[in-house]
């Protein structure tokens, strides 16, 4: 059973108090995540925990997982796309310190002590899962759809003129 998840949180303050969050977030309140798909229903998985690292990092592990529809570049047809996403964010204050942060996180940039709208963090993770070019695995379209539209059975004798052959048939003429 999962929890409602707050709309929006203190970071810092989940971290210092090392907390989990897991639950359920519609897609369809993710408006910019919806503009790549080809319907907004569903929901997404969340799993999340906010803690401090050894040397007092603050951090959120989180697991994100949901099945998307998509259209197919090839055969421009809906598909569904499934995402699971693990993130490791560190949360800084400064972007001078991203450049200290350990090699395992990846930064999260909090301007200010203001509360951050839970969703918006999600709907960053997955757009930045979904592939750039979605299609099937197996071939969705006619392999007469792949031919270039040239009869690959004209006849291969016939061989295209060479220019210099007028300069054969001067020489052969003298």
């Amino acid at each position: 059973m999962h929890q409602k998840l707050p709309n929006e949180i203190d970071p810092i303050r989940l971290a210092q108090n090392g907390l989990k969050l897991n639950g359920e977030l519609l897609i369809k309140d993710m408006p910019r995540l919806c503009e790549s798909l080809v319907t907004n229903e569903g929901s997404v998985d969340v799993d999340l925990a906010f803690d401090m690292d050894e040397i007092n990092t603050p951090y959120m592990q989180g697991k994100l997982t949901t099945n998307v529809s998509m259209q197919c570049e090839r055969c421009m047809s809906p598909m569904i796309v499934s995402l699971s996403v693990d993130c490791l964010l560190a949360m800084v204050i400064s972007e001078l310190k991203v450049a200290a942060l350990a090699e395992q996180y990846e930064p999260w940039l909090l301007e200010n002590n203001d509360p951050v709208s839970l969703n918006a963090v999600i709907e960053d993770e997955l757009i930045l899962a979904l592939p750039i070019v979605p299609r099937h695995t197996e071939a969705c379209i006619p392999n007469e759809v792949w031919s270039s539209g040239e009869d690959s059975d004209a006849e291969e004798d016939d061989k295209p003129v060479s220019p210099f052959a007028v300069l054969t048939q001067l020489k052969d003429k003298q």
